[in-house]
């Protein structure tokens, strides 16, 4: 990888990040964390950056998001990331890591799984203007 090879700031949140931490393997977890520490301090670079399919197959909703595997190259883990605009700059903003497949007849969540929920749940958190684990107000009735 050539040092001038552009790289992007990445935001990680530090609830999603735990939580995806908890539920995997130590070597999930020592992949990620690997991980996290270069991009903290480097940014992501963009050989790593895969797209990801805006409708997957699995039913998952990820628009202007990206993807890395873990380990690089083609590792069995990944990261997904939604693309953001701050202060006009292209940001990285963690959205999930874990198993990028599972064996065929699983019904094992994976990555994409976890990050079109939270992306969900931030879009709904956009919308309300609340926290996500308010609920939407009840539905007027007609009368």
């Amino acid at each position: 990888m050539s040092t001038s090879e552009p790289r992007f700031p990445a935001r990680f949140e530090p609830t999603a990040w735990e939580a995806d931490l908890a539920r995997t393997t130590p070597a999930g977890r020592a992949a990620a964390q690997t991980a996290r520490r270069d991009y903290e301090a480097d940014g992501v670079p963009f050989s790593h950056l895969r797209s990801v399919d805006e409708h997957g197959r699995n039913g998952t909703t990820l628009p202007n998001c990206a993807k890395v595997y873990l380990p690089q190259p083609n590792g069995r883990f990944g990261m997904v990331f939604k693309l953001v605009t701050i202060e006009g700059k292209l940001v990285l903003a963690y959205l999930a890591f874990g198993v990028r497949h599972h064996p065929k007849h699983s019904h094992a969540l994976n990555v994409y799984d976890y990050a079109g929920a939270r992306l969900l749940e931030i879009i709904a958190k956009d919308l309300r203007a609340q926290d996500p684990d308010t609920p939407a107000p009840p539905a007027q009735e007609e009368g």
